[in-house]
């Protein structure tokens, strides 16, 4: 059972993770988050010392909860093919939510190691999900580039057109 501490701890990193998905990174302050949270501020300053204590903590949770999504969806599909389905269907559920992972990527911008390590690590297990490499490629940089058009405002395609790139893609990970 969590701590006391450490619920508040969390409900702090997902009023911060909610204030991002709506307002830019270069807005967050620990007084506006010590506001969204109905917190004191030396309420929050007793959790994350610093701005960058709260930030490091943000981008660890969302990693974490990619990772947790990406899990759930491998533990539910079957065959070949699998875990990639499970990536495609954790970054559609992100992409869904806000883009969360595009919130990390912004908060690690002059540390990717990170994030490459654990993308690294994912690639790695889906090259070897018995599909070709050049699907697994294709299905990688089709999902970043969705985050990429997301995250940086260039020309991001409607709902209803990204959930047919999402349907390709699963169709593409079915041998048939």
């Amino acid at each position: 059972m969590s701590s006391k501490a450490d619920l508040k701890r969390s409900h702090i990193i997902q009023t911060a993770i909610q204030y991002l998905k709506d307002n830019d990174l270069s807005t967050l302050t620990l007084d506006k988050i010590a506001s969204s949270a109905n917190i004191s501020k030396g309420g929050l300053l007793y959790h994350f010392k610093t701005k960058d204590t709260l930030q490091t903590a943000i981008a660890e949770t969302i990693m974490n909860e990619v990772i947790q999504s990406y899990e759930h969806f491998a533990s539910l599909e079957q065959g070949t093919g699998r875990l990639t389905r499970a990536f495609i269907l954790a970054s559609e559920k992100d992409l869904a939510n806000g883009a969360a992972l595009n919130i990390a990527i912004q908060i690690m911008q002059n540390d990717h190691s990170v994030i490459s390590t654990v993308y690294e690590c994912l690639l790695d297990e889906l090259f070897q999900d018995g599909l070709e490499q050049s699907v697994v490629h294709l299905i990688r940089l089709t999902i970043d580039g969705l985050y990429y058009s997301q995250l940086l405002t260039i020309a991001p395609i409607s709902d209803e057109a990204t959930k047919g790139v999402f349907e390709q893609l699963m169709h593409m990970t079915r041998k048939d």
